[in-house]
């Protein structure tokens, strides 16, 4: 499923694909789990590239777990990768300010997926674009 999403605010276009299959189920708190991917996807749109995509989707692992990952924003270094996910870090403060960010978005989504047993992570290649990784016990 694909949906395009306009901003005026931040003059953006960008298409939001969902490839979530449908028979993936996690035990989770489906409104902290909605939290967690509109977190993610705000981030994406924010700070990603206009006229680009950002993708949600996931799989069972071979564990107990499923993994979920949504992604494609501007990148960050092997610096900005340990810091990400701390309260109130910005990778680019001016930036942030522009658009609104107050730095607790990524560290929110990290106390959550703690919260239920998971585990959070993202992997970037600068200027490429980065995708956020969580995984959640398999329902």
């Amino acid at each position: 499923m694909s949906l395009m999403i306009c901003s005026a605010r931040m003059d953006k276009h960008v298409t939001l694909r969902n490839d979530l299959p449908l028979d993936l189920h996690a035990r989770a708190d489906a409104d902290r789990l909605q939290q967690v991917l509109f977190n993610l996807v705000e981030n994406a749109i924010k700070y990603g590239r206009s006229d680009g995509s950002v993708s949600i989707g996931g799989h069972a692992n071979s564990g107990d777990k499923i993994e979920l990952w949504a992604g494609q924003r501007s990148g960050h270094s092997r610096r900005v990768k340990r810091a990400i996910f701390e309260r109130f870090y910005r990778v680019d403060r001016a930036r942030s300010r522009e658009t609104g960010g107050t730095g607790l978005g990524l560290a929110i989504v990290k106390h959550i997926i703690q919260a239920h047993g998971g585990e959070v992570w993202s992997k970037s290649e600068l200027g490429k674009g980065a995708t956020f990784f969580f995984t959640l016990p398999h329902a």
